[in-house]
């Protein structure tokens, strides 16, 4: 056991800096996917917005040639979107 002992003191001094550094890497690569991922979702729920948004003003042109009158809701929206 005594001949273990020597080897696992030398070992040990570098196990934990390969550690420290495999774990700083892994909290790199971990936050750089968290921020790619961020940015798709924000730039899907941005694309969501302009579709709505869209939508929004193709249902009030259709209604607006239907003859349908809108409720305040509607246009209030639909000044705002102006």
């Amino acid at each position: 056991m005594s001949a273990d002992a020597p080897t696992a003191a030398v070992a040990a001094p570098e196990s934990p800096e390969d550690l420290d550094v495999f774990v700083k890497e892994l909290i790199d690569n971990m936050q750089t996917r968290f921020n790619r991922l961020s940015d798709q979702i924000i730039g899907r729920i941005d694309d969501m917005g302009g579709k709505i948004d869209a939508l929004e003003q193709s249902i009030n042109e259709l209604m607006d040639q239907a003859g349908v009158e809108s409720t305040s809701s509607e246009s209030a929206t639909k000044s705002n979107a102006k």
